[in-house]
């Protein structure tokens, strides 16, 4: 009997360490934030950095979490030592160079966000990554529009966004054509208890103001 609880308890701790491994979070901190006026994942939301703000969300719960960004002393400063600060490499500055690197980095399944969606609920991520079983991608499809920079990737797409990126299309959606993608809906969402609000993010300053009034986080 003590020898079927040890094993028991070893393959418990295996199948723990193999999901903890899979709760990898990659934010996008590469976009020039043109209609915000300065960095957005610099600006203060709710006390803090945005950027901090969200990685210290995912952190709290698990999370493996990383920045891709160009430069990568940008955040040393407002960023927990635990979160990994990796450099994006590629000249093209896009949001598919930033999933590439963001492959390359973890080797294994990734969920992507960008800085400016802080809305987006740990449990809604956990859910996307477990959706990818079986497929290259999986991707909000919610409230008629995708959402491929809040998403989750396989290592089995690296080759593919490579070959694309390599012959100049930079285009992601074009990229997501050519995988075995699975779009999570409405439904999907709701049925955990969410709604499209969640994917709600930071273009303008004025969004800000919209957050703290309408957007419960």
């Amino acid at each position: 009997m003590l020898n079927n609880v040890n094993i028991s308890v070893a393959l418990f701790k295996e199948k723990w360490y193999l999901f903890s491994m899979l709760l990898n979070v990659a934010l996008l901190a590469g976009g020039q934030s043109r209609r915000f006026g300065s960095d957005k994942a610099l600006a203060n939301f709710r006390g803090k950095p945005l950027i901090e703000y969200i990685s210290e969300k995912f952190i709290r719960e698990g999370f493996n979490v990383s920045v891709i960004s160009k430069d990568v002393t940008k955040y040393l400063n407002v960023l927990s030592g635990s979160v990994e600060h990796v450099e994006d490499i590629f000249e093209q500055q896009c949001p598919l160079a930033g999933i590439i690197t963001a492959l390359r980095h973890f080797r294994s399944p990734v969920f992507v966000i960008s800085t400016d969606a802080p809305a987006v609920p740990s449990e809604a991520v956990k859910a996307v990554l477990n959706a990818l079983d079986g497929y290259d991608a999986a991707v909000p499809d919610a409230d008629g529009k995708i959402h491929p920079l809040i998403a989750a990737y396989a290592p089995s797409c690296l080759d593919i966004f490579m070959k694309q990126f390599e012959s100049g299309n930079f285009r992601l959606r074009d990229a997501l054509a050519s995988l075995n993608t699975i779009y999570l809906d409405d439904s999907f969402f709701s049925s955990l208890g969410f709604d499209s609000s969640i994917f709600s993010n930071i273009n303008r300053r004025e969004d800000m103001e919209l957050f703290r009034k309408n957007i419960s986080l």
